[in-house]
């Protein structure tokens, strides 16, 4: 079934895209069992396969599978095609952000706003996949973070206490920029945007200004987000996690993205080479628009994972 995904820049353009789809009056996520550890819930898959899969998908004040009305999914997230393209090659397990629940909308939801910060999101996925695997002792376990969840992985690889059993990971749409230097990129990059867009992503810096004044505040905003989810998120750098990771890692990146400057991946590959880091540039935005392509791309990615 096609979904027709497609970006939207919700909220006055959003950094990270958020994906929606025609309704689905069928359940998409008919394989996932709702599993409550002892730190959080996750979305889980398994079939006795020797390999787990942990997804970090991206941003949203959202459920990380969708939204969910009644017996409806009004939208489905980037979860949705990691089902289709690998439930029947890999155990899969996808952790839920702070305080969200299975197919919830939290957009409105003000007092939330101030969980959605690096390090809630990052504790909560840690304890919650950290304690999935207190269970179930998987030897062989894959990272993917996607955009935001990309943007995240290394600290989430850094910070597990059972990162040993992680062999590989992978990153789509995220590369070593904090999400300040992605925009002073983003505003003077050669890929065609939104001009609204690129106005505001010239504003970071003034921006940055008047969060240092009220960086706590859940009432002023910036391309979508609140000021206290920035302090975080501009205080990250992503490059300063690699340095201490050695497990093979593939980025993922589309050369026309203009969510995660494609120069943000060419630095990761310029500061730490191709001994273990692969790097895949793809002719397409920050996922492709067709949805053939985007389960052609996960399928790429799963025969790299069982090289």
């Amino acid at each position: 079934m096609e979904t027709n995904l497609q970006f939207t820049l919700a909220a006055g353009l959003l950094l990270l895209v958020t994906m929606s789809c025609a309704t689905m009056s069928e359940n998409p996520y008919s394989g996932l069992e709702t599993v409550q550890t002892e730190n959080g819930q996750l979305y889980a898959h398994r079939d006795d396969n020797d390999v787990l899969l942990v997804f970090l998908t991206g941003s949203g004040m959202n459920s990380v599978l969708g939204v969910k009305e009644g017996p409806v999914w009004t939208s489905v997230e980037f979860s949705h095609f990691v089902v289709t393209a690998y439930e029947a090659r890999f155990d899969l397990a996808i952790p839920e952000k702070p305080g969200y629940d299975r197919g919830k909308d939290y957009s409105k939801r003000s007092d939330l706003f101030p969980m959605y910060t690096v390090e809630h999101l990052v504790d909560s996925y840690v304890n919650t996949i950290d304690s999935y695997l207190d269970r179930y002792p998987y030897d062989t376990v894959i990272l993917f973070g996607l955009s935001e969840g990309g943007l995240l992985a290394p600290r989430v690889y850094n910070e597990m206490k059972h990162k040993s059993r992680v062999s590989k990971m992978v990153v789509w749409g995220a590369g070593g920029f904090s999400q300040a230097e992605s925009f002073r990129v983003l505003s003077q990059s050669p890929v065609p945007m939104p001009a609204a867009y690129r106005r505001e992503c010239a504003r970071v810096d003034e921006t940055i200004e008047a969060i240092e004044k009220d960086s706590q505040s859940t009432t002023r905003f910036y391309l979508g987000w609140p000021y206290v989810r920035w302090t975080s998120f501009f205080a990250y750098t992503p490059a300063d996690e690699y340095r201490s990771i050695i497990v093979p890692v593939l980025f993922v990146q589309g050369t026309t993205d203009f969510s995660s400057p494609v120069e943000s991946v060419y630095q990761i590959r310029d500061t730490f080479g191709s001994n273990n880091y692969s790097y895949w540039f793809r002719e397409m935005g920050h996922v492709p628009e067709d949805d053939k392509e985007i389960l052609q791309v996960l399928n790429d990615v799963a025969g790299w994972i069982e090289e």
